[in-house]
């Protein structure tokens, strides 16, 4: 007769640092010791300092054994270390996988406790050499052991009820701490066609769609505000040939992106929620002269006091940074170096009539079009960075 599954979590758990220093085979002070320069994986329900804590013996013999501390991919194998550099153990896929960026690597490999019972695993975001080959998330226990493995296809369906290409690729990973465990969000983009979502994996690798775009969805980040959870995702959108960019609640009911004119751009089973907020954002000069509808909206990178989203201007390096609150309100715009040298490679060709000091689009505030769930739509201006160009000479 097998035990069941929460006969075994409860005989795996250690209540108090008694036992768990017992386990340890030594003092509590030593065990505090441990969790604050050590890493010891100790569980604590209440999310405080204070309280009642708890330990996985499973996690706790992983750490005395070393625990996994870093990992490598090399051609078709994942190999995982532990914090002395030594060997914990090698996953030998069938196909060679693609090489990673180091920005990639952040999120695509990841080391986490999934379930919440202080044991880390490994999680994977591949992408094979052989494009035929479909994007998977894995979870691997902190053994080694292939938990599960996900290949995402998002369950939306076009305008005629038909289901999107089987192209789905996962563009961005980020993981929202449960009250116990981890739940894992990903970037969704049909590379066959134009739809995008969030999907929401829970422990298992179970997904449901959160969020559902008329686009592409690039980049996720999660904020941590009073008394909220809040997500901001970003991307593209084909109904108004804008970069956008988006505030979700993690807690709030799966959401669709605002509709416009083009009823070819609605998905047949889109949830019925609306986001937060929904931003579109303009086709500036750069775009223009370029004879580009929009710019991909790529990247959000996140700060103590505001998130900064990245929206390309010269399709090889160069974007302006859009400064938002954590609440996504607009605080300013400024343009990256990269930026400036495509005007000035533009202006050489003859496709911009004005030097980039004379820029006529750095005078005014840009224009975002922002939707609310109490407003609509309305037009709502982002300055510029106040006289980012300061050390400049003007002619």
């Amino acid at each position: 007769m097998t035990k069941s599954r929460s006969r075994v979590e409860d005989e795996d758990l250690l209540n108090g640092w008694k036992k768990i220093a017992d386990f340890l085979q030594t003092t509590t002070k030593s065990a505090h010791r441990w969790e604050q320069k050590d890493d010891l994986p100790i569980l604590r329900p209440g999310h405080g300092r204070k309280g009642t804590v708890f330990a996985s013996k499973r996690a706790l013999r992983a750490w005395r054994t070393g625990g996994i501390a870093d990992a490598i991919i090399a051609d078709n194998r994942l190999i995982v270390f532990d914090r002395k550099a030594r060997l914990l153990w090698a996953h030998d896929f069938l196909e060679p996988l693609s090489r990673f960026t180091a920005d990639e690597l952040e999120w695509r490999l990841r080391f986490i406790d999934l379930h919440g019972n202080g044991d880390r695993g490994v999680l994977l975001v591949t992408r094979f050499l052989d494009s035929s080959k479909a994007d998977q998330v894995m979870y691997f226990s902190s053994e080694g052991k292939v938990e599960w493995t996900l290949e995402p296809k998002p369950q939306l369906q076009k305008p005629n009820g038909a289901v999107f290409e089987d192209a789905w690729t996962i563009k961005h990973l980020i993981t929202i701490p449960e009250a116990m465990g981890r739940m894992i969000h990903l970037a969704m983009a049909n590379e066959a066609g134009w739809g995008g979502c969030v999907l929401r994996v829970d422990a298992e690798g179970r997904p449901t769609v959160q969020f559902a775009n008329a686009g592409y969805v690039e980049g996720l980040c999660s904020v941590g505000v009073p008394d909220d959870r809040l997500m901001i995702v970003c991307g593209e959108n084909n109904d108004f040939d804008c970069a956008f960019v988006a505030l979700l609640g993690i807690d709030d009911a799966p959401s669709c992106s605002i509709p416009g004119s083009r009823t070819v751009y609605r998905f047949a089973n889109a949830p019925e929620e609306a986001p937060r907020k929904y931003i579109l954002f303009p086709q500036t000069e750069l775009i223009a002269a370029r004879k580009k509808l929009y710019g991909h909206a790529q990247q959000i990178r996140q700060y103590r006091d505001r998130v900064i989203v990245e929206v390309e201007t010269g399709g090889d390096g160069g974007f302006l940074l859009y400064h938002f609150t954590d609440y996504l309100e607009p605080m300013y715009a400024f343009p990256s170096g990269s930026h400036e040298e495509f005007h000035r490679s533009l202006e050489a060709t003859g496709a911009i009539g004005h030097p980039w000091l004379q820029c006529p689009e750095l005078r005014t505030p840009l224009q975002l079009k922002v939707w609310t769930r109490n407003s609509g739509w309305q037009e709502q201006e982002i300055p510029w960075r106040d006289n980012p160009w300061k050390d400049d000479p003007i002619d």
